[in-house]
């Protein structure tokens, strides 16, 4: 008798071990605080494994971007026959794009073993929108709205359902949501979060910051709230109070190696690129496959200009990082390496990569096209400059022409080059490159045996611009007079042809030719 009462005793004690383990656990989600959510649950299943427990661990995986590991617990989840085990089957539907009716099966089997008065099991299927960004949020406003309906003095559901109008770019249904929970109690850490965030996503800066520092002032621990305190200073330029929020955000989560990479990131942002290569190389030596160390490593030391350093970084970086990680800005500091380590040929590869992904960069493309320029790949380079100069997105550059005239003149179409330089020209009418570039387009319009004169206004004006400093310019001068000269020639005016070799002479005193020609001339 003893036995079998000390037996229903454990039972008891451990179910009720496990029900409050839970109860922290729905804290702890609902607080963001997945890790230690993440964690209490791998404890909980090694004993008191159910539907429910799967599922919440199937969340925290979401939420912490693990795909593999989520859907791992939504499969154990799902072997149940519970409310909670059809909440996960309708996950594994979503995951799977199963057909709408199937997923909403699996919803309203769910609510009718609960018999439709579980609000978590109504938050459970609000909660399903979350893919793990909200997605069609729109048609799961229902759930969360009943679960707030049927747990009024939650909170927590009802700042869900502010989240979910949100998501819906119902700001102001969602601030209404949120302050209905400060207007009963002030200090809800999540709700000040939440209008803290509400703010941010307004670019009200000063007030979301307002927000968060009274969240951060009833509990400091959160380390969400440090990271977004640090990318608000970052924004309104308080750079001490940024670095300050991102280093406490890195020593709560001890060692975690996302949090690094976060702090490594801002470190980039904020251009102390020597500083974020000395962190991240410690970093990398404790975890050699973190792809996102590398990255950093690469672009930092791309900035300072070590291209060798940025190359064996990049290098591990394209070891490491899966093919659905990649994005554009690594194709383009690749290219930016590559160039920096006299690989051409890789260069056009990834910047040509990085233009087919983000075709509307205009940077990104003006980048291109003079990548393809220094390689003297001028017919390519021209088309790119081309179609860089016709981009909306943003205005060209005096320079965006100025390759393009150089481009076309390098691969021989001299009447598209003029037109390039001229172009140049009004936006830049002090530069003397323009001129001189488009007297050179023009003379190669001319037939050099009688010569017409089409460039004369243009080096007459580059001459202007530059007489004062011959030295700089000698030999464009020289070629400008010489040009003038034979001109004058062409036309038997063998005065103005004496008077421009006799430049080219203060110029350089031994020209031979100028010397000949004058000669010939007496």
């Amino acid at each position: 008798m003893k036995n079998i009462l000390t037996l229903i005793l454990a039972i008891t004690f451990a179910n009720c071990i496990s029900a409050q383990s839970l109860e922290q656990v729905k804290a702890d989600l609902q607080n963001e605080n997945f890790k230690a959510a993440k964690q209490s649950l791998l404890i909980i299943n090694k004993t008191q494994s159910s539907a429910q427990s799967n599922l919440y661990l199937g969340n925290a995986y979401l939420k912490l971007d693990e795909m593999d590991s989520a859907k791992f617990f939504y499969l154990k989840a799902e072997a149940g026959t519970d409310a909670y085990a059809n909440i996960a089957k309708a996950r594994m539907a979503i995951i799977n794009n199963a057909d709408k009716a199937i997923v909403k099966g699996f919803i309203e089997k769910a609510i009718s073993i609960s018999k439709k008065r579980d609000a978590e099991v109504f938050y459970q299927a609000g909660f399903l929108s979350y893919q793990p960004k909200a997605v069609a949020p729109q048609d799961y406003q229902v759930y969360f709205e009943q679960a707030a309906l049927l747990a009024p003095d939650a909170d927590y559901y009802k700042l869900a359902l502010g989240d979910n109008l949100l998501d819906q770019h119902e700001g102001g249904k969602a601030m209404s949501k949120y302050e209905e929970v400060t207007d009963k109690n002030a200090n809800n850490l999540m709700a000040l979060i939440k209008i803290g965030r509400l703010f941010y996503s307004s670019l009200n800066y000063t007030k979301a910051i307002e927000f968060l520092e009274r969240a951060n002032a009833i509990n400091a621990n959160y380390d969400f709230v440090h990271k977004e305190l640090g990318e608000l200073y970052y924004l309104t330029k308080s750079y001490e109070k940024a670095t300050a929020e991102f280093r406490k955000y890195l020593d709560l989560n001890n060692n975690d190696s996302r949090a690094k990479a976060t702090y490594a990131g801002f470190l980039f942002q904020l251009k102390e690129y020597q500083k974020a290569v000395d962190e991240v190389s410690g970093f990398s030596k404790q975890d050699t496959t973190n792809f996102i160390y590398y990255r950093i490593l690469a672009y930092s030391n791309c900035e300072i200009k070590k291209m060798k350093e940025a190359k064996v970084a990049m290098t591990n970086f394209w070891k490491y990082c899966e093919k659905s990680k990649l994005i554009t800005l690594d194709y383009i500091y690749s290219g930016r390496i590559a160039t920096g380590n006299a690989d051409t040929a890789n260069a056009i590869n990834y910047f040509s990569k990085a233009v087919e992904l983000d075709s509307n960069d205009a940077d990104l493309q003006s980048e291109y096209a003079k990548v393809l320029f220094n390689a003297k790949r001028y017919k390519q380079a021209a088309l790119a400059y081309k179609k860089r100069t016709e981009m909306k997105q943003k205005t060209a550059s005096p320079l965006d022409f100025y390759y393009l005239g150089r481009s076309c003149y390098s691969s021989g179409d001299f009447v598209n080059a003029d037109s390039a330089f001229s172009k140049f020209v009004n936006l830049q009418p002090q530069s003397p490159d323009g001129y001189l570039w488009r007297a050179k387009a023009n003379v190669e319009q001319e037939d050099k045996t009688n010569l017409k004169g089409f460039a004369i206004v243009h080096y007459k004006k580059f001459i202007e611009l530059t007489a004062a400093d011959p030295s700089k310019h000698r030999a464009n001068l020289i070629s400008a007079y010489n040009y003038l000269a034979f001109v004058a020639l062409t036309q038997l005016d063998n005065v103005t042809a004496k008077e421009n070799f006799n430049k080219i002479l203060q110029i350089d005193p031994n020209n031979a030719k100028a010397l000949d020609e004058l000669k010939r001339l007496k």
